[in-house]
Parts: C-alpha cells; structure tokens; sequence
C-alpha cells in the first residue's frame, strides 16, 4: 500500500487553508464590517465550547448507549439527530453569547459578521487541521510500511475499523481531499448567516425573538439534508453541490431579513 506525492500535497493543503482561511475572515470581515475583533473571538470561543466540547461530550453518551444503537442504524434517525444537535447547541451558544458577553456591542451591527467570521473560522480551522493532521499521520504509517506492526498492536476489536480506515485513504483520489476545502467554505457561509438572522433575535428582542428558533430549524434542516442525502446518494460532488445551495439560499434569506429589520427602529433590551 502507498499514498501518492499528490495526495499528500492535497492534504498540506487542506491544512493549510485550515490556518489560513480564519485568518483570512478575520483580517477581511473584520475591515469590511467594522465589526470588533471580540466579537471574532467570542465565536471562536462558543464552537469550542458549545460543539468541541458539549455537543461532543452528549453525542458520546447517547451514541453509545441503546438508543444511539437505534438512531445509528437509520440514516434517517441519524441524520435528524446530527441537525438537531447542531442546531440546539450553535444556535443556543450564539445567542447567549450576543445576550452576554456581547451584551454592550450590540449597538455595532459589524459584531454580528465579525462574530460569524469565528464561529465558522474556528470550525475550519478545527475540522481541516486536526482531522487532516490524523489524516497525514496514517499515511506516514503506510507509506513507512507500519500498517501490519500497528495492526498487531490493535485489539481485535478495532482491527477492521483500523483497516477500514486505512483502506479509505490508500483509495481516495488526491483532488477528493480539496472537497473538504469547499465543505468548510460553504460551511461559513452558513455560519454567518446564521448568525445574523440569530443576531435580530438578540437585538431586536420581543416578536422578533422567533430568528432563534428559525435559525435553530434552517440550521437543523441543512445538516440533516446533508447526511441523509449524502448517504443515500453517494456522489461527493453532488452532497458538496447540495451544501453550498443551501448555504447560499439561507444567506439570500438571512441578508434580506437584515436588510428589512435594520430599516425598522432599534431598541436594545436591557436584559
């Protein structure tokens, strides 16, 4: 087994963009919104709390009890539950987030892009470096020739899942790891608008609190589209073409719902 020169050069790629892409959204969003560069961290901040952490330590308990047994065996129960958690847990940490610690910037409307920039920066950053650093490492593994002396180290039970593993790497096509690229940007996207729709909720409060849970569904509906289509479809392509019209036509939605609450006047809650 060998992974080839091009493959590796797509993964160092995709590891690099994950560096380079929040940077590039906060240097750029940041100058264009006017927005302030707490406003970036915070949303740096809440994906790591509320997905890296939180999100990720439930689905460790449900997923490994019966019940994850259950939704794991019907992409249909999975692919709900995945964008059902998604949205619970973003959503809820953007608008606590824009109800507490960015409480006295609500006045700024940049805030709410520059916050965007680094939920979704973040999530780029996390996903395309960590995950392609593993990535990297297994095939320093094969191409080295350790495959079958870290197989003997495995447990019995881990074996396939590690050959399986291996396998999906040794057959992916080098320009297949540049998908992940536009996965994340499509993904920012999305991020953002989100934000703003959750950022009306905040700001404007009282009848206009219902861009919360709006933002809770639309996020829920494109994350669970995404698992369920792409399981049923199999083409990367077609999944990766899917996210980005979603992506686009919330954006589309969100930046009409900004335009049109921002003519209204503003009243910023006191709590």
């Amino acid at each position: 087994m060998h992974v080839s020169t091009a493959s590796i050069a797509m993964i160092g790629t995709a590891i690099a963009s994950g560096i380079l892409i929040p940077v590039l959204l906060f240097l750029i969003v940041r100058k264009k919104s006017g927005g302030s560069a707490k406003a970036f961290f915070v949303g740096c901040g809440v994906m790591f709390l509320f997905v890296m952490t939180l999100e990720s330590a439930l689905h460790g308990v449900i997923l490994t009890s019966p019940a994850g047994a259950v939704i794991q065996g019907n992409i249909w129960l999975y692919g709900l539950y995945g964008g059902f958690m998604a949205g619970l847990f973003e959503e809820t940490g953007r608008f606590l987030a824009f109800r507490t610690i960015l409480k006295k910037q609500l006045d700024n409307d940049g805030n709410a892009w520059t916050y965007g920039a680094g939920h979704g920066g973040f999530e780029a950053f996390f996903i395309l470096v960590f995950n392609m650093l593993n990535t990297l490492i297994y095939v320093i593994v094969i191409n080295n020739g350790g495959y079958e002396q870290v197989m003997a180290q495995l447990p019995e039970d881990q074996k396939a899942i590690f050959a399986e593993g291996i396998q999906n790497i040794v057959n992916t096509p080098a320009p297949m790891y540049l998908f992940s690229i536009l996965e994340r940007c499509s993904a920012i996207v999305l991020q953002m608008a989100l934000s703003l729709l959750v950022w009306l909720a905040v700001k404007k409060g009282g009848k206009k609190l219902f861009y919360y849970p709006l933002a809770f569904l639309l996020h829920m509906l494109v994350d669970s589209l995404m698992v369920i289509f792409n399981e049923l479809v199999g083409n990367v392509f077609l999944t990766e073409t899917l996210i980005l019209v979603e992506a686009v036509l919330v954006m589309v939605f969100a930046l009409w719902r900004w335009k049109e609450e921002r003519k209204e006047p503003e009243a910023i809650p006191d709590n």
